[in-house]
């Protein structure tokens, strides 16, 4: 079964941003300041430069984001849908984050 993170702004029905990675192109996560993490996935094109998620997490650490996010794929292991950022779905991750950014090389 291939599982996926899905990545939703909270105007996704009107403005469309959103996306969705299979979690094994997922590389792992990087700050990108002081409540933004940068979430690395393989480029979907191939490059050798990585497709990013830039995700603002309001009032959380880097690191209270990056603990979160392991402890929700453990716990949801079964589920082939990884919500992370989607205002329909609240749950511990999906709370934290404020908004998200995605930058591709695809």
């Amino acid at each position: 079964m291939k599982r996926y993170f899905y990545f939703g702004e909270a105007t996704v029905e009107t403005t469309g941003e959103s996306c969705m990675f299979p979690l094994d192109m997922f590389l792992g996560m990087t700050p990108g300041g002081a409540a933004i993490t940068q979430m690395h996935f393989s480029s979907r094109n191939g490059a050798a430069t990585d497709d990013i998620v830039s995700v603002t997490h309001t009032g959380h650490t880097t690191k209270a984001f990056m603990t979160e996010i392991v402890k929700y794929m453990k716990e949801n292991q079964k589920n082939p849908f990884l919500v992370i950022a989607d205002r329909t779905n609240i749950n511990a991750v999906t709370s934290m984050v404020a908004s998200v950014a995605v930058a591709t090389e695809a």
